[in-house]
């Protein structure tokens, strides 16, 4: 689904941002990228995107072909939860459909089945600002999925969220993943939530990014994030992690 070979990006042509970059993955897998902050997590999922170009000569390739803005074989959810504030939730949660062309009645139907799913049924006509921020990402959870897009890019979308809300959502998201059969890249900071969703934790060095770890997770699924907490596999596997994203940044420092 996603082939990174040997990327390396500067944006200013003296500084690299990434350097000798290689990914690959594998339709219907859950691949977690971690690593300190302004390591190039976030500019790797713009470039699966198609939302900065690729340098000449380099290659990176989603569902086959060279990203491109705005293609159906991609969606992508933000740290935030960048909901319209003059759409209530269900316009929100269809906004992707009509976007890409669906009529407008087929779009809310399926964004209205998705609220359902992710808890909000009944708060369709809710605006913004009278829903939690934990609510918030749920519609914006409900947003991505009903668009039906094999790859899902997600950056951090749990991050800023309390600890009982997260753990809600990242069950939810492991469940729809299940459901539906999707590709995911998740950006997270949260190494005990990388360990947790993934199939596999790809850890980057701090600038320029690089890739210094590819952990297999033994974990089956499918998973319950509050079971996992008493798995030793999940510990054991956390402490790998952990020690390879110290040894990225040693090896930086020094």
């Amino acid at each position: 689904m996603i082939d990174v070979q040997h990327i390396d990006l500067s944006f200013d042509g003296t500084q690299w941002v990434l350097q000798g970059v290689d990914l690959h993955v594998k339709s219907g897998e859950f691949v977690a990228l971690a690593g300190p902050s302004g390591c190039g997590k976030t500019t790797l999922l713009n470039l699966c995107a198609g939302l900065l170009d690729l340098p000449p000569g380099q290659r990176l390739q989603v569902a086959g072909q060279a990203p491109k803005l705005g293609s159906r074989e991609v969606a992508y959810m933000l740290a935030r939860d960048s909901l319209f504030p003059w759409l209530n939730a269900l316009d929100n949660a269809a906004f992707g459909l009509k976007v890409r062309g669906m009529p407008i009645a087929e779009a809310r139907d399926r964004a209205a089945k998705m609220l359902k799913q992710v808890g909000l049924g009944g708060f369709e006509y809710r605006m913004p600002k009278a829903l939690s921020h934990g609510m918030r990402q749920r519609v914006a959870l409900a947003r991505t999925f009903a668009m039906p897009s094999p790859l899902l890019l997600m950056d951090e979308p749990f991050g800023s969220l309390d600890a009982q809300t997260k753990l809600q959502l990242q069950d939810l998201l492991l469940q729809l993943c299940q459901e539906g059969n999707r590709t995911v890249l998740f950006v997270t900071h949260d190494l005990s939530e990388a360990v947790a969703l993934a199939d596999r934790v790809v850890v980057m060095s701090s600038r320029p990014g690089r890739i210094v770890a590819d952990v297999t997770v033994p974990l089956e699924r499918p998973r319950s994030i509050r079971q996992l907490q008493t798995n030793e596999n999940f510990h054991r596997t956390y402490a790998q992690v952990w020690k390879h994203l110290e040894e990225g940044w040693v090896h930086h420092e020094g």
